[in-house]
């Protein structure tokens, strides 16, 4: 017996065959044409997954340094959400006027120049018609001189007053060598302007030819040896990566880049922005002037740092305290915030609570914030885990850094 077809006929059957042919090369087209947008959504997804998990690292690992915010901390660690870092330049664009300006005096000068020996030829002088042309042609050349001096004027007055409104950011490092605003050169000389193209931005700044994701991942995985030696109040850039013997994998690094990278505005970048960063990023060997070696460090002795005071008579200062507690040291990230004892009624508690027990006895307050400071993990305050507050403040802070916050404290 035949089989039973559903289409009998010759003709339908090949209707049947271009109808589908057709719905499967439509279904193609579709499918084509929304790959695009589905892999962007794919990779939109997979980069949110990449910054959500680098923030987990950057708070557990780089915040105490470079800030939760990522505004860096003074002599510490440079910021990271930082318009400098991103290529904003604030006054790049009077820059590059200045430049093409100069450019423009040159060429003007140079066509005078031949103007005029075209004019004093004795062995082949101009015509009269042809010596009016070249004075006409001079007279026009001179006025375009004229303009190009007072476009380089206007450049450069628009530029001190930017530069005087980003008075803060230049205190904070904008300008690697320059403290103050008044340490700028107001002059239009070439070399201010190559200065000033040299530190447009961060990556020109230390010379990366390459892009701000290859900066930062390689920033990452070496660190920044020998960067110890400018930033006073940190041990530097350490490496971070397994391919430097760190901890970290390459995912994590990739991870934590992405985060970093996040905070970019593109153009929406403002000198507000620069003057919300704490700290710049300073040269190191690709541009740095040596130091002399700084003031040795307190380290963990609690004795022999009073006895080194005493001996050398070293008071702290409440003011300058409180700007190394909350801004140098970043003491207030912790402190106040929920993670850490409030930095207020400090003296009470030490002089009423924690002296009153029996390991702190014949303490006094100054010597048990010394050792709170220097060796943390001796005690723990009840309701707080050990092991959060860094132990190596010791290292990182002078006798008179030491000293200053502990008069702060006692304020407190």
């Amino acid at each position: 017996m035949g089989r039973l077809l559903f289409i009998r006929s010759i003709e339908g059957r090949v209707l049947a065959g271009i109808t589908m042919f057709v719905g499967m090369m439509i279904l193609v087209g579709w499918v084509a044409i929304n790959e695009e947008a589905r892999m962007q959504a794919f990779v939109r997804q997979h980069t949110g997954r990449a910054i959500e998990r680098g923030a987990e690292l950057y708070a557990s690992l780089c915040s105490e340094c470079h800030g939760e915010e990522g505004y860096g901390s003074k002599d510490r660690a440079p910021g990271l959400n930082n318009p400098h870092l991103f290529g904003y330049d604030p006054v790049g664009a009077q820059t590059a006027a200045i430049t093409n300006a100069n450019r423009a005096l040159v060429r003007l000068n140079k066509d005078i120049e031949t103007l005029l020996t075209e004019l004093t030829n004795a062995q082949n002088p101009p015509t009269d018609e042809r010596q009016n042309a070249i004075l006409a042609e001079i007279d026009d050349l001179e006025a375009q001189l004229e303009e190009q001096h007072a476009l380089i004027d206007q450049a450069v007055a628009e530029r001190e007053t930017k530069l005087k409104s980003l008075s803060a950011a230049v205190k904070r490092g904008l300008y690697p060598l320059w403290d103050t605003i008044e340490d700028i050169p107001s002059t239009a000389e070439n070399e201010v302007e190559t200065f000033f193209f040299i530190n447009g931005t961060r990556l020109t700044q230390v010379g990366w030819a390459g892009d701000l994701q290859g900066y930062v991942v390689t920033t990452l995985i070496h660190g920044r040896p020998g960067s110890a030696n400018v930033w006073l109040s940190s041990e530097g850039m350490a490496p971070w990566s397994q391919l430097a013997g760190a901890q970290l994998r390459q995912d994590q690094i990739e991870d934590l880049a992405a985060y970093v990278l996040n905070w970019d505005k593109g153009n929406a970048w403002t000198d507000d922005d620069l003057i919300a960063v704490q700290q710049f990023g300073k040269p190191l060997a690709d541009g740095s002037l040596p130091r002399e070696p700084g003031p040795p460090p307190a380290g963990d002795n609690v004795n022999a740092i009073l006895t080194f005071w005493a001996e050398n008579e070293i008071v702290g200062s409440e003011a300058t305290g409180g700007v190394l507690y909350s801004e140098d040291f970043g003491c207030t990230d912790c402190h106040g915030k929920g993670s850490a004892p409030d930095t207020v009624g400090t003296f009470e508690r030490a002089l009423n609570e924690r002296l009153a027990l029996p390991q702190f006895a014949g303490y006094t307050v100054e010597q048990y914030l010394v050792e709170s400071i220097t060796r943390p993990g001796d005690f723990i305050v009840d309701g707080f885990s050990s092991g959060l507050m860094p132990a190596n403040f010791g290292t990182r802070m002078t006798h008179q850094q030491l000293a200053d916050i502990v008069a702060y404290l006692m304020t407190q």
